[in-house]
């Protein structure tokens, strides 16, 4: 009984709060007592938030930490452990900034409105509305969208409806991370490559992501008329302008003030929430911080989940140069679109042996990275941000795949191994094609 009031009186939304504010004021004053503070302070949240996590965080998270303790141990890396911690320090401003920003998007009338317009479609346009409605709201949402379509479904809605409506979804919704800064797999990446601007690959980002789009459309639902298609689409223009200036904001903060993509949402968003505040003139602060606060509650598996596989990728980058693997992958020599065809595909496949894209992106990352592979970083990070598109659609542990499977109520299995599985195939095939002519075309030195 003491322990369960111990837990509720110790509780891990402060250290967040704490951590959150420590980046922002690390964003234009770092002196290294506050990185080092930030790793210490990481420590507690973590074990702060230990009695909080599901039991598939602590299954996903157990081997890691054991691989990671004793790599550590071996190769007396106590300090990468600590520099991993220090690393997740800044992605508690990042989960801290989507949370507001996920908090202002459910106020937003136009968020209200192209779910209104969706529910007008006919039902042939369905399809094609939950492709296109889950990539614009999941690129802001992320699988928060899957929160807002589904219930669009009739209640009675038979299991071969339900199933192409989840498929559709997840489809559209799982290409947003190709370019869209809100999503984990891009701060993820932003740590591991830096030196990519933000427009950059947002820029190649939505140029795949809309290859993408026009695939599944053509795979999936050739029957209708792009007359069709454009009346689908035309529900969700009241969401492009805020997708837009959110956009265009990180990737003109990130020019300007030569941040990283992660650094400048971080900055960008509380900015942002207070603009737009200020512009509604309506007491909504109040509601926002309460739910802010409600939601920094329900982020502790994600953020550990996030923390054990950046310790993991301290561990490994150091532990694999020690071991050598990095010269060994050096003396095979792969050409560019090789090693753009492994960093997708072993992503994908480790997806479905059920290892987590944090973990298989870390790996990729740290062995490729670091290699004269002929491959630019910005098309590095596209290849990485792909293959991490793919783990979410048919990842047995993804987040995105069990949401979809909860709010459709389909079986996981059939989501995994339908549909979804082919288009990987085949969007992976194009995509190392166009990402190879795309490397030799301009980034070539």
């Amino acid at each position: 009984m003491k322990m369960a009031s111990l837990s509720r009186i110790l509780r891990p939304e402060p250290v967040l709060f704490i951590l959150w504010v420590n980046e922002l004021i690390r964003l234009i004053w770092s002196p290294p007592i506050l990185q080092t503070a930030a790793g210490w302070v990481m420590v507690i949240f973590v074990l702060l938030s230990l009695p909080r996590i599901s039991r598939g965080t602590l299954f996903l998270c157990v081997p890691l930490t054991l691989l990671a303790g004793g790599l550590a141990v071996y190769f007396d890396l106590a300090t990468g452990v600590l520099r991993g911690f220090q690393d997740a320090a800044v992605f508690m401003a990042f989960f801290g900034s989507i949370i507001l920003l996920r908090t202002l998007a459910d106020q937003r009338p136009e968020i209200i409105r192209a779910r209104d317009l969706l529910t007008n479609l006919r039902a042939n346009q369905i399809g094609c509305g939950l492709l296109v409605g889950s990539h614009l709201i999941g690129s802001i949402l992320v699988v928060g969208a899957l929160a807002i379509l589904a219930p669009l479904l009739k209640e009675n809605a038979d299991a071969k409806s339900r199933r192409r409506a989840a498929e559709a979804s997840q489809r559209g919704m799982c290409l947003a991370p190709l370019w869209s800064p809100f999503w984990i797999a891009s701060a993820f990446a932003t740590q591991k490559i830096q030196g990519v601007a933000a427009w950059e690959i947002m820029t190649l980002g939505l140029f795949m992501a809309a290859v993408g789009l026009l695939l599944a459309h053509l795979m999936y639902t050739r029957e209708i008329e792009f007359a069709e298609l454009w009346r689908a689409l035309k529900g969700f223009t009241p969401i492009i302008p805020t997708v837009t200036l959110c956009a265009v904001l990180i990737a003109g903060l990130s020019t300007i003030a030569g941040l990283s993509t992660l650094k400048a949402l971080i900055a960008a968003i509380p900015a942002l929430t207070f603009f737009s505040l200020m512009v509604e003139k309506r007491p909504a602060f109040k509601h926002l911080a309460t739910e802010t606060w409600r939601g920094s509650g329900r982020v502790s598996d994600e953020i550990v989940v996030v923390t054990v596989a950046l310790v993991l990728g301290r561990v490994l980058e150091a532990a694999i140069g020690d071991l050598g693997f990095v010269d060994t992958m050096a003396d095979i020599s792969l050409p560019a679109w090789g090693v753009i065809a492994c960093v997708i595909s072993f992503m994908m496949v480790a997806s479905l042996l059920g290892i987590h894209q944090l973990v298989s992106m870390i790996v990729v990352l740290v062995i490729f990275v670091p290699l004269e592979t002929g491959v630019a970083d910005a098309v590095m990070m596209e290849a990485s941000l792909i293959g991490w598109a793919f783990a979410s659609m048919i990842g047995v542990t993804a987040v995105s795949t069990a949401t979809a499977s909860a709010m459709f109520r389909v079986q996981r299995s059939k989501l995994i191994l339908g549909p979804n599985l082919a288009f990987a195939a085949v969007f992976g095939t194009i995509s190392v094609t166009l990402l190879s002519a795309i490397n030799s075309l301009f980034f070539a030195s």
